[in-house]
């Protein structure tokens, strides 16, 4: 075989997509934003995604059931539960967007480039937000996900998993190397981190050999969660130095160790990991 047919998803990488997720609300509905916080959130926040190129913005409403005690009949009401703003692509869907709910804020970038590109926009569009946030309530959990797409285009047969991944990998149990059809793995683990702030780490690495519209793929999504030992208010715009910042920069190093133990030298060198 040559991987001369194992194409990464954006030719001179292979992330499909990058995804942010900072959480404020604890297990059972406490941290929750309050839908008249929400409102003005959205009226102070969207003007100014929309500067950032954000331009297409809705309301995200939700449906709120009152229950009367004693009594068999209820009432419901619709409030808003969020709102979220993107940059559409000239052939449909999103490039990228940035939601905030009740409970948290996603951003997913789909037009990825290089991290520096991406983490400064993603700090421009956290220092819209979470200023906004942290009036009423503090930051719980920080995660930072990468999905890695590679396209096989030739027969399934040709495709040999000894040439894809390095076979002593840590993140691959040896029987994947024997399948000859499609397959799935996961592991996740815990450590714990003091540096730059006490916090619990959970990493997730989902490897799979899998059908991406009709053609066969090989994909890694490793997530990287932070469960923060103190819970952090952000009362004023992130730099390069707190928390938020360098807990992110610390996940797209694990992101690159993980996947560079995962895949052989051959795909790292297409995906400009490994330099020769």
């Amino acid at each position: 075989m040559s991987l001369e047919h194992l194409f990464p998803f954006a030719g001179d990488h292979a992330i499909q997509s990058a995804v942010v997720v900072v959480e404020w609300a604890a297990p059972g509905g406490s941290g929750h934003l309050a839908a008249d916080h929400l409102q003005e959130m959205q009226r102070v926040a969207v003007p100014k995604l929309d500067e950032l190129g954000l331009g297409t913005s809705e309301i995200l409403n939700v449906f709120e059931l009152q229950m009367v005690p004693g009594k068999a009949a209820s009432h419901s009401s619709q409030v808003v539960g969020g709102f979220k703003a993107s940059r559409p692509l000239p052939t449909g869907g999103e490039a990228r967007s940035v939601m905030l709910t009740r409970e948290n804020c996603i951003i997913q970038i789909d037009d990825y480039t290089r991290w520096a590109q991406a983490k400064n926009d993603i700090r421009e569009y956290l220092n819209v937000l979470l200023p906004l946030v942290g009036k009423t309530v503090p930051i719980l959990h920080l995660t930072l996900q990468f999905n890695d797409v590679f396209l096989w285009k030739a027969p399934s047969h040709e495709l040999i998993m000894t040439e894809v991944f390095k076979q002593d990998t840590t993140w691959l149990p040896p029987h994947v190397f024997s399948v000859q059809n499609l397959w799935h793995s996961h592991h996740g683990y815990f450590c714990d981190q003091v540096t730059p702030c006490n916090l619990r780490q959970l990493n997730n690495v989902n490897v799979s050999r899998a059908m991406v519209n009709n053609i066969e793929s090989v994909q890694a999504l490793v997530a990287h969660r932070a469960s923060f030992a103190n819970p952090i208010w952000v009362k004023q715009p992130l730099s390069d130095d707190d928390s938020i910042s360098q807990v992110l920069d610390r996940f797209h190093d694990d992101n690159k160790k993980i996947l560079t133990d995962l895949f052989s030298d051959d795909v790292l060198r297409s995906i400009n990991l490994l330099s020769s």
